[in-house]
Formats: structure tokens, C-alpha cells, sequence
């Protein structure tokens, strides 16, 4: 507190001095060209704060001479430490978009000279800071040593946080094997997430350390808080990661991600406005988000009533394609919304433009094959399902593509044609994923249609464990255990396929 009173009982008395000054020789010419300075002096350090704000510093690297000789210099290997820490955060990032580490070497930051002053931008900010002991961000210093054999030392704002002995014969390798204790060190919750793809409880039990050890300004305790609603969320306990979600956004509002992923839990609970609300807090921090405005029109397509026009929600799905015309989602969901209102031909025309993009885009050919199968042309909706079933590796896409599949050789072979290929298609979809119930239930149809009621009946029976709530399958059910005591064949209900949307 002394040292800010000083600084400002010292700044008040160069005004005054200035002030004096002015007051005895000021001309308009020194009056516009003092105003240009100052304002030159603020304009320069906002810049400078604004770009570099948050940046993790890595020093030049030092290195043996050997190395330095060979053109691996400090320099180089600060870089390549950089390289190192990015690679590794976005390997273990989440699906969505998570804030990376913001990582420059020394000799990236910039050096900008304010004309006929000549003072370096860095030099004046660097004398801000020193004066109100401010400091933004973390450096990173190190040396790699040489003893027959390579070895790093590694220190976070000096504190040693990697030092591996001399055993390797590559220093990039040495790097990159830092790169996870920096991590931890400056943001945890990046190893967090890598742990939470194939242990999730143990990455909960990291996020409630982060937590509690962190202080709530740091952007690593809002990211956990992201991370348990997340999980919340994958066990479809929406409440719980709503709370979750609107802890982080208290925690930082002007983080677009915890706000999308809140709009996401709202939608889940049905309450469409609130989450759109929380779409248009993004896109006011972000007019550029392609991700709000796709989910926004997702929004508004699933708050809309039967047979209602989609405007509003393809309004905004277009903005998404303005902004990133390669973004997949939002290029389906438009076609989605385009034939819910009877724009078969324009939908169809986006899932083409779509594959065009990205031959690979699953839900694309997927929603093709749905529209080739309803008009008829069985033989091109089968080549788009097949193409669909190579393009995931999701488990429940890949069984529900199958039993579409048998659906559609079903319809192919009519009344009189062989089954077998359908049958396959529908034992193929139980083989992935046993608790798909639909595959049991289509199957339950063709042996019912074959007179093996028994079978019929055991298929339908496992359907109805599997969803006890679904009403068809609970009524073909009961149809088959009638037909069984009546012997008099009655057709069972098959379900409509829906088109896929994709938040």
C-alpha cells in the first residue's frame, strides 16, 4: 500500500511539473504533440497487454555447444518446447474447444517501437509492471545438460517442476517428455481431460483437488468445474451439470465455453429459451462463433411445434456456414431443417455439398440414405448407409446404421423376396451393441411375418427389457403373445427412421 501511495504521490507531482510547464510555454503545437505522446504511451500498452496477456514465457533453452554448433540452439529448443506443450495439449483436449495454453518464446513476443519516442513497447510495459509489481502469465527457463548422454532440467517461475537423468540420446525427445509436468504444473486440468477419456472418476477426483487447492480466479478450477459438469452430463443428469456449468460461467464470464456448454444442459431439460439466451451471450463476446450460432439453430429447431416452418433456426444455422464453411454440424442440421419443412431437394443438395467437403462426414450420408430410402431409390440409400457404418467408430451409430440397412433390404426384397440378408444386417446390430433394442424388435417382425411366433415373441420380449417405456414395443408384444393363443397373423409396428441431428 505504501509503495502504490508513493507511486501516485510521485505521478501526481510530474503532472503538476508538466502541468507548470505547460502553463508557462504552451503553444498549440505543444499541446497537440504532448497529447499524441500520451495517447501514443496508453494505445502501446494496451496493445502490448492485450497481446500478450496470459502468455507463458519460455526463455531461451540453454544448451551445450555441441548442440549450439550444430544449429540447435536456445532458442530452437525453446521453441521446440513450445511445439512439445501445444501437441500435447491439443492431444488431450475435449471434444469441444478448451482454452490451450497460450505458449510463446521470448523472441516470438512482440517489440514494437513507438515513432519519434523510441521507446521499445516491452520496455515500457516491463516498467509498468515493476512499478506495480504486476505480472501476467508464467515463464518457463531450463538448460539441457550433457554427460555422454542427454539430460533437462525444467523449472516453472523457478521452481524445478522436470529433471530427467542423463539417459537419452535426444534432446526433442527429452521435451517432449516434459511436456505433461509443465502441464500439470501451469494447468492441470489439460491432464485432467486426458485422463478422463478412459478413467472419468479418477479425472472428478483431480478436478475436486484443482479445486480445492487453486485460487477461483484460476482459469483452471472454471475448467474443472467444466469437466464435472461434462461428466454429469455423459450420465444424462442434466440438473447436476447445469449447476456444474453455471458455477463456471460465475467463475469467468467472458469464457465462451462454459456458456455453451450450459445452453447444452438447458436444452436437454427442454427449456430451449434459456439456452438460446445463453447462445446470444456468446455470440455478443464472439460475433464469430460458428459453434453458438449452430446450437442456437438447434435450439430453435427443437423448441418448434410439428409441421411449423423453420426460419429462425435456418437463419442461424446459415450464419454458422458464413462464418466456417467447412463446419459439418451446422451444413447438417441445415439440411435436417430443410426437409422437416418439405425442402426435400435443398436438403438433399446440403448433406451433397456436405460429403463434398468432407467425404468422410457420417451424419451427412446417413440423412442422404434416410431421404434416398423414403423416395424409393433403395439401391443408393444402401451405398450411403454402408459408407455411413465406415465413417463412425460409435458404437450405438454403427448398430442403428445396420438395423437401417436390414430396414432397407427388407423393403428391397417386398413381399416376396428372401429375408436372410436383413436378418443378418439385424444380428450383426445386437453382435455390436446388445442393448439396442430396435435391433431386437425389427428382428421380432420377420419372424413373425415367417409364422415363427416364438421367436417373434423372445425378440420382442428382450426389446421391452432393454426400453420398458416404449410403447410400440410393448404393443408388438402383446400382439404376438394374441397371435400366439389366437394363430391368426397381425402386422407388428415398425419405428419411423429419424434423421440425425448433431448439437
Amino acid at each position: 500500500m505504501a509503495q502504490v501511495l508513493s507511486f501516485l504521490l510521485n505521478l501526481k507531482a510530474y503532472f503538476q511539473s508538466a502541468f507548470g510547464w505547460i502553463a508557462r510555454t504552451a503553444t498549440i503545437a505543444n499541446l497537440v504533440a504532448l497529447t499524441w505522446v500520451g495517447l501514443s504511451l496508453v494505445i502501446a500498452v494496451l496493445i502490448v497487454r492485450e497481446v500478450t496477456r496470459n502468455v507463458v514465457t519460455i526463455e531461451p533453452i540453454s544448451v551445450p555447444k555441441m548442440l549450439a554448433d550444430s544449429g540447435y540452439t536456445s532458442e530452437v529448443a525453446s521453441h521446440r518446447l513450445r511445439d512439445a506443450l501445444n501437441q500435447y495439449a491439443d492431444a488431450n483436449r475435449a471434444s469441444h474447444s478448451l482454452e490451450a495454453l497460450n505458449i510463446s518464446a521470448r523472441d516470438e513476443l512482440p517489440d514494437f517501437v513507438v515513432p519519434q519516442i523510441g521507446l521499445s513497447l516491452n520496455a515500457i510495459v516491463s516498467s509498468i509492471r515493476s512499478v506495480l509489481h504486476y505480472s501476467s502469465g508464467q515463464t518457463i527457463t531450463g538448460e539441457i545438460l550433457y554427460r555422454d548422454k542427454y539430460a533437462l532440467r525444467i523449472r516453472v517461475d523457478g521452481r524445478q517442476v522436470f529433471g530427467g537423468g542423463f539417459d537419452s540420446d535426444n534432446p526433442d525427445e527429452l521435451l517432449k517428455n516434459a511436456a505433461p509436468a509443465i502441464t500439470e504444473n501451469m494447468q492441470p486440468f489439460i491432464n485432467a481431460i486426458a485422463l478422463y477419456r478412459d478413467h472419468p472418476e479418477q479425472a472428478i477426483l483431480k478436478a475436486d483437488e484443482i479445486i480445492a487447492r487453486r485460487e477461483a480466479s484460476d482459469l483452471n478450477v472454471q475448467q474443472a468445474y467444466v469437466l464435472k459438469g461434462r461428466y454429469f452430463f455423459d450420465r444424462n443428469k442434466y440438473v447436476e451439470a447445469e449447476e456444474m456449468f453455471r458455477t463456471a460461467v460465475s467463475l469467468n464470464w467472458s469464457n465462451p465455453e462454459p456458456h455453451n456448454e450450459l445452453g447444452r444442459a438447458l436444452e436437454r431439460q427442454r427449456r430451449y429459451d434459456e439456452a438460446i439466451a445463453q447462445y446470444r451471450r456468446i455470440i455478443a463476446m464472439d460475433p464469430k462463433s460458428a459453434v453458438a450460432y449452430n446450437n442456437m439453430g438447434y435450439a430453435m429447431f427443437a423448441r418448434s411445434k410439428p409441421g411449423q416452418k423453420h426460419a429462425d433456426a435456418i437463419e442461424q444455422y446459415h450464419h454458422a456456414i458464413a462464418v466456417d464453411p467447412h463446419y459439418m454440424l451446422a451444413r447438417n442440421n441445415l439440411g435436417l431443417a430443410l426437409s422437416s419443412q418439405g425442402d426435400v431437394d435443398d436438403a438433399v443438395a446440403e448433406y451433397r455439398r456436405a460429403i463434398q467437403v468432407d467425404p468422410k462426414y457420417v451424419y451427412a450420408h446417413w440423412n442422404l440414405a434416410a431421404i434416398l430410402k423414403k423416395r424409393g431409390n433403395l439401391d443408393l440409400a444402401l451405398a450411403e448407409y454402408r459408407t455411413a457404418i465406415d465413417c463412425t467408430k460409435v458404437t450405438r451409430d454403427v448398430a442403428i446404421l445396420h438395423v437401417s440397412v436390414g430396414d432397407t433390404l427388407k423393403q428391397q426384397a417386398g413381399a416376396a423376396g428372401t429375408l436372410d440378408d436383413a436378418i443378418a444386417e439385424y444380428r450383426r446390430a445386437s453382435e455390436i451393441d446388445p442393448a439396442y433394442a430396435w435391433a431386437h424388435n425389427n428382428l421380432g417382425m420377420i419372424w413373425r411375418e415367417q409364422g415363427k411366433i416364438d421367436d417373434a415373441i423372445a425378440e420382442f420380449r428382450s426389446a421391452t427389457q432393454l426400453e420398458p417405456a416404449n410403447e410400440t414395443m410393448k404393443e408388438n408384444l402383446e400382439q404376438a403373445l394374441k397371435m400366439k393363443d389366437a394363430g391368426a397373423p397381425k402386422e407388428a409396428s415398425a419405428p419411423k427412421e429419424a434423421s440425425v441431428a448433431k448439437e
